[in-house]
């Protein structure tokens, strides 16, 4: 999933205000919700469609034994949320679901931040190292001209990707 700023919710509760939850979710987090009652039918919703939230009952989780070990094993990258909905408003549902949507936005930034630092740090290394050798390599002597212009050209070739990845950290 390249972007997670709009995702499918998917809602699992046999009650009846489920779709008021729903509802609310939607408006909450700006992104499309679908609705099932049963482990069954979100079973089949998962293996149909990529969510990035599964919101779960927990009574219906409890009450249904082995659900939740199929469940996580269909939901790819979806985080779960578990809530007791008896329990709670739809207006507190929401809240409760759009905390843990930001929470994952915020979790996969942090991630996507993180990896573009280790690869930036590879490059610099990978780079000096061209750099550096490069240079050691002409200084040798005996090279072919042959093989001077090849060394020059690797040269300005690491040296035009050191000034693009300085360029992109600014």
């Amino acid at each position: 999933m390249a972007c997670i700023n709009k995702d499918m919710i998917l809602l699992i509760s046999p009650y009846q205000n489920a779709p008021f939850c729903a509802a609310q979710i939607q408006r909450a987090t700006h992104d499309d919700v679908k609705t099932v009652n049963n482990i069954r039918l979100a079973l089949a919703a998962l293996r149909a469609e990529t969510f990035g939230l599964v919101v779960a009952d927990e009574n219906l989780i409890e009450s249904t034994p082995g659900s939740w070990d199929a469940l996580i094993q269909r939901m790819e990258s979806a985080a779960p949320v578990i809530l007791d909905l008896a329990c709670l408003r739809p207006e507190k549902v929401a809240a409760l679901v759009l905390a843990s949507r930001n929470r994952r936005v915020f979790d996969y930034e942090l991630a996507r931040q993180r990896a573009r630092f280790d690869l930036e740090s590879e490059l610099k290394s990978d780079i000096t190292g061209l750099l550096i050798q490069s240079e050691l390599v002409l200084k040798a002597e005996g090279l072919s001209a042959t093989t001077t212009e090849r060394v020059k050209a690797v040269l300005e070739t690491a040296r035009r990707l050191r000034s693009r990845l300085k360029g992109e950290m600014l």
